[in-house]
């Protein structure tokens, strides 16, 4: 996928964890393919993304003798412990809390997601913050920038949101990235009203950074610095 320049469903199938085959119809005339992957990569699973996989997959799947009719995405069990229902129980006693402090005491937590003690929900996230790193470095000390990654905040409508990424620049103010999958194409009205009680709350600049926009390293500093950039114009 990667070589057909679909670098989207290359960083997709990159973290499918297993590949099970089920029976197509109840005769079993052909076998349907589903990825198991991480729960909250499943909605990334679009029905585009899967028949640009689908060619691909009933090509490989052929050459090992196997009759693939479809492919779909399903979530993966967690590993949990003997004690899973103690754990469940002081979790639903705290609250459904989805901040840094919770994250990290969390088990579970996929590979390659946790960085320099932080704990993301996806790779892109991960590169975006790389980025945020990088324009970090570039900065003098005595005026740069927090990168704060999933922070949750109360805003002033009283709901309690967590955005990708907020940051602070040094006597300029504080802005959000938010890094959108497939499934916010879908949910722009609600993304919007959510992005205007941010600015109501004291949010000056949200930014919102498309998954296909992450596919390279010099697209995302481009991108970092314009968010600067824009959060620096505010007075």
């Amino acid at each position: 996928m990667h070589e057909q320049g679909n670098n989207q469903a290359a960083a997709l199938l990159a973290d499918v964890e297993d590949v099970e085959l089920v029976p197509g119809n109840r005769f079993g005339d052909w076998q349907d393919a589903v990825l198991i992957v991480p729960p909250y990569l499943v909605p990334r699973f679009t029905e585009n993304v899967t028949a640009a996989i689908q060619p691909v997959f009933e090509h490989v799947a052929g050459r090992h003798g196997l009759d693939i009719g479809g492919v779909t995405a399903a979530p993966a069990l967690p590993d949990i412990g003997d004690d899973w229902r103690q754990i469940l129980q002081e979790r639903l006693a705290k609250g459904a809390a989805s901040n840094q402090a919770s994250r990290t005491r969390s088990k579970g937590i996929a590979p390659g997601l946790s960085k320099e003690g932080f704990v993301f929900d996806s790779r892109e996230e991960v590169l975006v913050y790389e980025a945020l790193k990088r324009a970090q470095a570039a900065l003098p000390e005595d005026s740069t920038i927090s990168i704060f990654p999933l922070p949750m905040g109360r805003v002033g409508v009283g709901n309690a949101w967590t955005p990708n990424f907020l940051v602070t620049a040094a006597g300029r103010g504080v802005g959000i990235i938010e890094v959108d999958g497939p499934h916010h194409q879908k949910r722009f009205g609600a993304d919007t009203t959510r992005d205007r009680h941010w600015r109501n709350s004291g949010i000056l600049h949200i930014e919102r950074i498309l998954v296909e926009e992450t596919s390279a390293d010099s697209d995302l500093d481009v991108l970092a610095r314009q968010f600067l950039t824009r959060l620096r114009e505010y007075r």
